[in-house]
């Protein structure tokens, strides 16, 4: 892990010094520039980026101060890095497309002649015409690209935490009468520490409790870094109840640094059955209706081999010690949605994930529509997919990671009735 945080922190500063060379090279082309400026313009860089490395590396992913400094200390701080990180990708963009047109004239410019010939060419006045407009277009295109950002980073902090609450039928094939109606209340990416403390996941285990589901299922990423801070969640998660069981299975996070930590006190400290590679049977009006769970993997990555391996396992040792299990519904928790392929070919009836958060960051949503870092992963995002007689419901979560910044995707809190 360490020398990944390295390589982060570095990309990440590499990404804010684009934007401040930039903007200073915008400042020049004003009637206001003087050369002092470019000093003053760097304040806010290195006011914000020294925060962010101090807690980083100083105080680390164990600082916890009080509500009043993160309102005027850490918040800021969330908006500008949330906003400069965004105006670096669009800058960061806008170079790529440049690039397979500035390599050829960069070659031709090695030779006299047809250096001269550009350099003429730039001197006509058409050309001057479409270079001003062209400039003044990406000036005005990175002014609202750069006002977005800021507006909605903002917005995004100040809402990261305004769950909603989803009601979802989902249809399973054959489904026996006596288990039509079960109620499932799903919640994933939880993400115990920073950006989610005790009295937050206090009012999630309110909300739980409120929707009376049958079941209760927890497909992972209960910590986001910290092991320890598994028993701010048990603490508040040691009253849910419901009728038929609180199912979980361990997510990416919860092995970060210690997964059988995490798990024992979940097992130990609250009513949640964590289903490591295991299943359970639940008698419903006298029918069989399996749970199942597989742990996840500590890569954040779409590889789902060893997770697909430990499902082949578990399937086996089941089918080899309970003959209803090819007939009886089946529900499986998986942290990540990736593999939902190679699970429908299991014909497993509903496959319950989270990972994505939706995307948690979404610049731009229209329909299925999903423009964000995790729909370059992956087709699955959040919502209902199906396959064969395959179903599976990506949970958005109801925790963040990186900045606690949701945008254009609302945390979740699901209510699924099968019929």
């Amino acid at each position: 892990m360490g020398w990944s945080i390295f390589l982060f922190i570095a990309i990440f500063l590499s990404l804010q010094a684009l934007v401040y060379y930039t903007f200073v090279r915008y400042w020049k082309t004003t009637r206001f520039y003087k050369p002092s400026h470019r000093w003053w313009s760097l304040a806010p860089f290195l006011l914000f980026n020294l925060s962010f490395l101090t807690v980083s590396l100083i105080w680390g992913r164990k600082f916890s101060p009080p509500e009043w400094f993160k309102i005027i200390g850490l918040y800021p701080f969330y908006v500008w890095m949330a906003a400069t990180f965004f105006i670096s990708v669009w800058l960061l963009i806008g170079k790529v497309i440049k690039l397979p047109f500035q390599i050829p004239i960069w070659i031709a410019k090695i030779f006299k002649p047809l250096r001269q010939k550009i350099n003429s060419a730039k001197e006509k006045k058409v050309v001057k015409t479409v270079d001003l407009s062209r400039r003044k277009f990406v000036r005005y295109a990175t002014m609202g690209i750069s006002t977005y950002a800021f507006a909605g980073a903002t917005y995004g902090m100040l809402k990261h935490d305004s769950y909603e609450i989803d009601y979802k039928n989902i249809s399973i094939e054959n489904l026996p009468p006596e288990l039509r109606g079960t109620t499932i209340t799903l919640l994933s990416d939880i993400h115990a520490g920073q950006y989610m403390n005790e009295k937050e996941m206090r009012e999630y285990a309110d909300v739980i409790n409120s929707l009376e589901s049958d079941i209760v299922c927890i497909p992972g990423d209960f910590v986001n870094f910290e092991s320890r801070d598994v028993h701010m969640l048990t603490n508040a998660f040691r009253d849910i109840k419901a009728k038929h069981g609180i199912y979980g299975s361990l997510g990416n996070h919860d092995f970060f640094q210690d997964a059988d930590y995490v798990a024992k006190a979940l097992v130990n400290e609250s009513p949640v059955q964590l289903l490591r590679n295991d299943h359970r049977s639940i008698n419903i009006n006298g029918k069989k209706l399996f749970m199942l769970g597989v742990d996840d993997t500590r890569g954040s990555g779409s590889n789902m081999d060893t997770v697909l391996d430990y499902y082949s396992g578990l399937e086996q040792k089941v089918k080899q010690n309970d003959p209803e299990f090819n007939s009886a519904p089946k529900i499986l928790l998986c942290h990540k949605p990736y593999g939902f392929d190679a699970l429908a070919s299991k014909e497993i009836d509903l496959v319950l994930s989270g990972h994505t958060h939706g995307g948690q960051v979404v610049p731009i949503k229209f329909g299925t529509f999903n423009l964000s870092f995790a729909a370059t992963v992956s087709k699955y995002i959040e919502g209902i997919y199906k396959i064969g007689k395959s179903n599976m419901y990506v949970s958005r979560g109801i925790g963040s990671v990186g900045l606690p910044i949701r945008i254009n995707c609302p945390p979740e809190i699901t209510k699924i009735t099968l019929v």
